[in-house]
């Protein structure tokens, strides 16, 4: 008979989300022992001490990180390790292609160095990896990992949850982390029900090298350039650390800037046009995507491989379940459209890991089902107002015709003209609080 692991929280998923819940358990509650159960077997860096390198599913896709993220990464001091492998936003420019309204937000405008970051998966996973790493020594940190391996059986009892492996480990704990992903196996397997609204888009994915060029004047006008920004050096921040937001009726296109000529591109296409875009030679697929997005971000010479998946919007039905937490995509999966996703699935994060921490600091079962229902209490508001907008966005731009082209310029403008409404969404998005 198979000996039993014990455990006060098992994490079962060792991407980003499962990580960095397994980084702000150690920072605020090192009394705990956590397990990680992860399918795809990390790379041993270092043989001696056995510490765990980013697992391979970390890709080169990138990520758009908010400010308030930015400063919960810090606090849990993981930004000095992600930092350097990271590219500052100081400009997002919002535009309706075809349409005269646009919107151009500075981080000057709010005091701030840059409004956001953009960096690679494979850089995240290397230095969430490095910094969990770090934190274990620091501790002195009882965290196990289970890699590779997958949940086959799952028993939800009154004080505990019991977990059987595919290799017939059986492990325990007071509290079970789901962070697999959009694609939740143990999500299925808990008969946790989810709605899901297909959106007739699909989103194709590339990082792209650009000629800078003169044409970010275009969107910019040169008075209003000069009447609202009197810093030394503004152009030069417009050039290689602007971030765009372009909306089309086949659905919005994204540049995030990865370096001073080089953006990751989130192009958002209609279904149909899926299988002639991705099977274009390298050349062509520059000048269509130029075709399709303008020149303000460049001239665009060079694409890496590109990746498409479809774009829907899937929400659990209960973010909880006896000693059972979601967070991240496997709570919620949204459309990329404003970078919200990564940055509300870190919240999750954050709001589970102050629940725990205020049940260990009164000696409250963490995996009761007040804690429970106080982590899910805590979420709904932002979930739903994250993915209320985000729908919102996605549909009201895709609309065709000249009312709706019509309320998309008026609000656009409206948004660039009064401070206050600007300020109130700019803000609306950076915040972290939790």
């Amino acid at each position: 008979m198979n000996k039993t692991s014990q455990y006060d929280v098992i994490i079962s998923g060792g991407g980003l989300s499962g990580l960095l819940t397994a980084i702000g358990l150690i920072n605020e509650t090192p009394e705990l022992s956590i397990a990680i159960i992860e399918p795809v077997k990390p790379i041993t860096v270092n043989s001696t001490n056995n510490t765990q390198q980013a697992t391979k599913n970390f890709d080169d896709r990138c990520l758009a990180l908010s400010y308030g993220s930015l400063q919960l990464l810090n606090h849990w001091h993981v930004w000095p390790q992600l930092k350097p492998l990271a590219w500052p936003i100081k400009t997002i420019i919002t535009s309706d292609r075809g349409h005269i309204g646009k919107t151009i937000m500075r981080a000057a405008q709010y005091d701030l160095n840059a409004m956001g970051y953009v960096a690679a998966m494979r850089n995240m996973g290397a230095a969430f990896t490095q910094s969990l790493n770090t934190l274990i020594q620091d501790k002195n940190s009882n965290l196990t990992w289970y890699t590779p391996n997958n949940i086959k059986q799952v028993s939800q009892q009154p004080e505990q949850i019991q977990l059987v492996l595919d290799d017939q480990q059986t492990i325990t704990g007071k509290l079970l982390v789901v962070a697999e992903g959009g694609n939740s196996p143990t999500r299925q397997t808990l008969k946790i029900s989810t709605s899901t609204q297909a959106y007739e888009q699909s989103a194709i994915i590339a990082n792209i090298q650009v000629n800078k060029n003169n044409k970010i004047n275009d969107v910019l006008s040169l008075d209003e350039t000069h009447s609202q920004n009197k810093h030394n050096g503004e152009s030069q921040q417009l050039n290689g650390h602007t971030a765009f937001e372009r909306f089309t009726t086949s659905g919005p296109i994204a540049f995030l800037p990865i370096d001073k000529d080089q953006y990751s591109v989130v192009w958002s296409v209609k279904p149909e046009q899926v299988e002639q875009i991705m099977g274009l030679p390298d050349t062509d697929f520059c000048q269509q995507l130029q075709s399709a997005f303008g020149h303000a971000g460049g001239v665009i010479v060079k694409t890496s491989k590109r990746e498409s998946y479809p774009l829907g919007l899937t929400k659990a039905e209960s973010i909880i379940s006896d000693r059972v937490v979601l967070v991240g995509n496997s709570a919620h999966t949204i459309h990329p459209i404003a970078g919200q996703g990564f940055n509300l699935g870190l919240r999750d994060v954050a709001y589970l890991v102050k629940q725990i921490k205020h049940a260990v600091d009164n000696n409250v079962d963490i995996g009761a089902f007040s804690v429970l229902q106080q982590y899910q209490a805590g979420r709904v508001k932002d979930i739903n107002r994250i993915t209320g907008f985000t729908d919102l966005l996605v549909k009201m731009f895709a609309l065709e015709g000249r009312l709706p082209a019509l309320t998309r310029t008026l609000g656009l403008l409206a948004l660039q003209k009064v401070t206050s409404l600007q300020q109130w969404f700019a803000l609306h998005f950076m915040s972290s609080k939790v």
